[in-house]
């Protein structure tokens, strides 16, 4: 069938409130065989919603050419003056966030229409008198212009979307079209005169001949990179729309998490979620920073660890709320100093995310360098496991620091037990939205039920003495060093190393107690096909490791923080897809990282902290699509056997008597939800009876 443009009943102005999608660039797409579009910016999302139309064009033989625009920094324009312009383009479009941030239907389109040649795309950006590339303070690349052709006839829209799916979904924007059908002699600037003058600025763009423009090719390391994903046969088109749509739809908050984010709202946008491991706290935190951001806000995102830095700043999560926003995350493997300093100086069409880990003196050039070039009222503060901030130097630099866009507190853990919960009470306002375990296994279903077993072991000889002779080193050193009387022993350990180790070193005795190793090995047979065990060390984790090889034939994964981000990523897919059906790791899977789906845990080096504990818990009850219940087995550990205890034969220390009571309360707050909590209960107060003879 003939395709012309002329056939359709066009507008000569489009409003902010029209539909451009439906109304104007579908119908185009559709009776056109060439579109030639100038954009400051391009997202490869922007295929997705234009699918129904590409359908027809491409049917028509339709050819697209675009034109994008970049931002360029000082550093890139020395860069190109040096021949390295490849390189910087490379780094300008960066593959990694596209490919992050489409679907496996959207990158399969766009690789198919390059490598048939529909598609080409080139980039552009701004130059002086001299042709030589300027950086965005001189100028950005702001040009948006379409062009739409069929063998005959043309229109051109001129007007503020860029090519995105924010822009053209989302975003208030407007057109004012032009028709190259429509002339009127008598007038020296008429319709058709507007699309011949737009054709013949794009001709010269294209041609790299435009006065104050230079024109790139579109990289060859790039375009490598999205052909990886070139399909056999032309994409379905209906299955990209309707990924569109699902895309349009954006996340949906649970209904606990609205109620979050209307508590946010109603409290001057300060909150803390005290919400349990596994129902959704950075997201809920995201829902709450989207109703308040605006393209000139700045969300700073501070997290404890390097990993969970990487965590928010994926497609999975900051990601899903802002596709739009520039990422930068600042820790100590790349200079991040300068592209924030950059970008706080551009003019953005998005909220800039800033992610960070809690290292004073990172967190500190961050707030100087955001606080000094924006308004309170721009800043937004997202605090994840917010009891860390807590600590006296983290605090005294956070208080330097005061956003009042928002601020956000999440933790399922928040309380410290020191000077530190006030700070952060005062810093993120008293308000604390509670979601228990309780809450989110029985009321909300978002959490698995979980059996909880506990397994009573007893040091040997060697480690009991080794436990009271550090137990005496630590009295000693805490008498040492402490400021007053009541001085927390945890803030006294953080100003003295020498205490703080020899704390480490005592806990090192319990949660390496050897007895652990047998029973381990014991129980992992009959666990499930994803099992997580908890250990303390590299050492120690290599040690149970292969005490359980010894006597299983389980698959089992060595999971350190030191490996390399494509060798966890590795471990977490060879575990996801069974290939592993157990995880020995450390520490890095207490706080917050994302792990696949598991069924139950063994946690030998199980940490005297509460959060921890209450940490580790939450790895193992996020919610599979089976509705089984979680194992999760445990350790109380104590000096002597517990019959020498209970028929009151043991000699125990003070200290011995303060860590079975620590092991009990622990224990205590790791069984409250469990399926099996009244059996357990039964256990423990017996033993605690048992203790208190001693007392």
């Amino acid at each position: 069938m003939k395709v012309s443009l002329r056939d359709y009943q066009w507008d000569g102005y489009y409003p902010g409130s029209t539909d451009h999608l439906r109304e104007f660039f579908i119908p185009a797409l559709q009776r056109s065989t060439a579109y030639d579009r100038i954009t400051g910016d391009f997202s490869s999302s922007v295929l997705s919603i234009f699918s129904e139309g590409l359908k027809q064009f491409i049917d028509n033989d339709g050819k697209i050419r675009l034109i994008t625009g970049i931002e360029l920094f000082p550093s890139d324009i020395e860069a190109i003056e040096r021949g390295k312009t490849d390189d910087v383009l490379v780094d300008k479009i960066d593959w990694e966030e596209v490919e992050n941030g489409s679907s496996e239907e959207v990158l399969e389109a766009l690789a198919w229409l390059i490598a048939n040649d529909i598609l080409d795309i080139k980039v552009g950006a701004i130059v002086d008198e001299n042709q030589r590339p300027r950086s965005s303070d001189y100028g950005q690349w702001h040009q948006k212009v379409a062009i739409f052709s069929d063998d005959n006839t043309s229109i051109s829209v001129v007007g503020s979307p860029n090519e995105s799916f924010k822009a053209l979904q989302r975003n208030r924007e407007s057109l004012d079209l032009n028709r190259s059908w429509v002339t009127h002699p008598t007038e020296d600037w008429d319709e058709a005169a507007k699309v011949e003058s737009h054709q013949s600025e794009f001709g010269s763009l294209w041609d790299d001949r435009a006065v104050g423009a230079r024109i790139f090719e579109f990289p060859e390391a790039v375009e490598s990179n999205i052909l990886e994903y070139k399909p056999r046969y032309e994409p379905d088109w209906d299955e990209i729309t309707s990924a569109a749509q699902k895309q349009d739809e954006g996340p949906t908050p649970r209904p606990y998490q609205q109620d979050a984010i209307d508590l946010f709202l109603e409290n001057g946008c300060r909150i803390l979620l005290e919400h349990a491991t596994g129902t959704g706290k950075t997201w809920t935190s995201l829902f709450s920073a989207s109703e308040v951001a605006t393209d000139d806000s700045v969300i700073v995102i501070l997290a404890p660890t390097t990993d969970l830095v990487k965590q928010w700043a994926s497609s999975d999560n900051v990601g899903q709320f802002f596709p739009n926003s520039v990422v930068i995350e600042c820790t100590g493997d790349e200079d991040w100093s300068k592209n924030l300093y950059d970008m706080l100086l551009s003019d953005r069409d998005a909220p800039l995310v800033v992610v960070s880990t809690m290292y004073p003196d990172t967190m500190e050039k961050i707030f100087e360098m955001v606080g000094s070039r924006t308004h309170p009222s721009e800043q937004i503060l997202i605090a994840d496991e917010v009891h860390n901030v807590g600590s006296e130097r983290r605090r005294a630099v956070l208080d330097q620091f005061q956003p009042t866009g928002g601020r956000i507190g999440l933790s399922a853990t928040p309380e410290r037990g020191d000077d530190g919960d006030e700070f952060i009470e005062r810093y993120f306002g008293d308000v604390v939205d509670t979601i228990t375990l309780e809450d989110a296994i029985e009321h909300y279903g978002v959490l698995s039920e979980y059996e909880y077993h506990v397994h009573v072991v007893t040091l040997n000889p060697v480690e009991r003495e080794e436990y009271n002779e550090l137990s005496k080193d630590i009295a000693q050193k805490y008498l040492r060093y402490r400021s007053s009387e009541n001085d927390p022993i945890t803030e006294v350990a953080d100003r003295n190393p020498p205490l703080r180790g020899a704390i480490m070193e005592r806990a090192r005795v319990l949660k390496e107690c050897q007895a652990k190793d047998v029973v381990t090995a014991d129980v992992i047979e009959g666990l499930g096909d994803k099992t997580l065990v908890f250990c303390n060390t590299r050492d120690h984790a290599r040690r149970v490791k292969s005490v359980i090889d010894e006597s299983s034939a389980r698959n089992i994964g060595l999971f350190f923080g030191s490996l390399s981000s494509d060798e966890r990523d590795g471990f977490m897919s060879d575990f996801e897809d069974g290939f592993l059906d157990t995880l020995v790791s450390i520490d890095v899977l207490n706080e917050g990282i994302d792990v696949p789906e598991c069924d139950s845990a063994v946690l030998v080096a199980n940490s005297m902290s509460e959060r921890e504990a209450v940490q580790r818990r939450g790895r193992v009850l996020r919610k599979a699509e089976e509705e089984t219940r979680a194992q999760i087995h445990d350790f109380i550990t104590l000096p002597v056997a517990q019959a020498e205890i209970e028929f009151q034969h043991a000699d125990l220390s003070t200290a011995e008597v303060n860590l079975i009571n620590k092991e009990l309360l622990r224990v205590e707050r790791m069984n409250e939800a469990a399926w099996n909590r009244e059996q357990n209960d039964l256990d423990i107060i017996r033993l605690r009876n048992q203790v208190a003879v001693y007392e």
